[in-house]
């Protein structure tokens, strides 16, 4: 199952990618760094409200997974203590509720795919699982992620800032060469510049036993009519 990389999808210039068709136990990790555009994408995509204090189960069984929601539960009880010195609290959370929900339906999960051991821990979680693991990375500038925290009240210190950006270029440029860059086991990885981020329509979960692939760029259908259209990159 956990045999390579099956393809390479980057569907930055791709136009008629509209939205991603997974197979059920699979986990889907929206990486980027912070401001990126992830929690916007979850709130589009999934209805996330952005102040949950636990794990989201969508009306498809679908477990979306936030690191805000550790952070949110554990505020009442640390909450007058400085945040940087229990932000490894909210941390170690998180990476509890992504074990705890990898009971054999989808999850997807925000993660900024910035540490390399969170990315090897990861995948070793799947492969423990039996989950297939695939990669949605939203590729922004400094600036744009920067203009992302001021739009949403939530500004990294310049110091965060500065490591998370030097990370993501350094694993960008691995990726492009090498999928596998970012985390062992990786079945498949969608690059998107937040245009194309806005412009992803939706994310679905179904089986996929009778196609040759893990990952299938499908074109915009009826509901119920999915046509699944093999990537050819």
């Amino acid at each position: 199952m956990f045999q390579g990389l099956a393809r390479y999808v980057s569907a930055v210039n791709d136009a008629t990618v509209r939205g991603m068709v997974y197979p059920r136990r699979s986990l889907v990790l929206v990486s980027g760094v912070p401001g990126a555009g992830k929690s916007t994408l979850l709130r589009r995509l999934f209805g996330l409200r952005e102040n949950e204090e636990r794990t989201v189960l969508t009306a498809e069984g679908v477990r979306v997974i936030d690191s805000l929601q550790s952070r949110y539960r554990l505020g009442p009880l640390l909450g007058r203590i400085p945040y940087p010195l229990w932000r490894w609290v909210v941390h170690v959370l998180h990476l509890v509720r992504v074990a705890a929900a990898l009971r054999g339906g989808p999850v997807v999960l925000h993660e900024c795919g910035t540490r390399t051991p969170v990315r090897v821990l990861l995948a070793l979680l799947c492969r423990l699982r039996r989950y297939e693991m695939h990669v949605v990375m939203i590729d922004a500038t400094p600036q744009e992620a920067r203009h992302g925290q001021d739009a949403r009240g939530r500004r990294v210190t310049e110091r965060s800032h500065r490591a998370h950006s030097r990370r993501w270029r350094r694993l960008r440029a691995a990726t492009r060469r090498r999928p596998a860059a970012f985390a062992p086991g990786v079945r498949s990885l969608l690059a998107l510049d937040r245009r194309r981020a806005q412009e992803l329509a939706w994310i679905r979960f179904g089986p996929c036993a009778d196609i040759r692939g893990p990952l299938y760029t499908a074109r915009e259908s009826p509901p119920g009519e999915l046509e699944l259209v093999m990537s050819d990159t």
